[in-house]
């Protein structure tokens, strides 16, 4: 059990440390293009070393070559997604604008990608039909975030809050 309790730790440290990072890396690197694409890669990285562990080592499956591939690919568009809805909320206000297009656009591509790790068959029918609805929520978020952000009594200059220096 100490063994299982420790494998399944490592795991989730690794996931969400990989998530942190992807976040960080995306909504941050208009500012510092080098440093932040830095930190994603190694965010990306670390998310898919946590679902290889994963698949691998604590769940024992035994991957083909394609199996293999399908879970890298789906790592990483998973672990963008999610980055892009974490750190467009959380730096919302340093820029609206980014954050106003990457929020939806990162529920569509987490959405997509969680189904196909999992594994989800759908009808056709509920295909569309969930299609149609994340793209309406998207784009009626798409546009709540927009003018929310132009209408924020905040100061919303590029760069906001994160890069003025502290008050002592």
């Amino acid at each position: 059990m100490v063994k299982k309790l420790i494998s399944n730790y490592i795991v989730y440290i690794i996931y969400f440390l990989g998530v942190g990072m992807v976040s960080s890396g995306i909504v941050l690197m208009p500012f510092n293009a080098v440093r932040y694409s830095i930190i994603l890669s190694i965010g990306l990285l670390l998310f898919i070393a946590g679902s290889i562990f994963n698949e691998i080592v604590i769940n024992q499956h035994h991957l083909s070559l394609y199996e293999s591939l399908n879970l890298i690919i789906v790592s990483l568009t998973l672990a963008i997604g999610i980055g892009m809805i974490s750190g467009g909320i959380s730096h919302f206000k340093e820029s609206p604008s980014y954050a106003s297009y990457l929020i939806p656009m990162g529920i569509i591509i987490s959405f997509v990608s969680f189904a196909i790790k999992n594994n989800y068959k759908l009808q056709k029918r509920d295909t569309i039909t969930l299609t149609i609805a994340v793209f309406v929520i998207t784009g009626i978020l798409h546009l709540a975030l927009i003018l929310l952000g132009n209408h924020l009594f905040i100061d919303v200059n590029p760069g906001g809050d994160v890069f003025k220096p502290m008050q002592h």
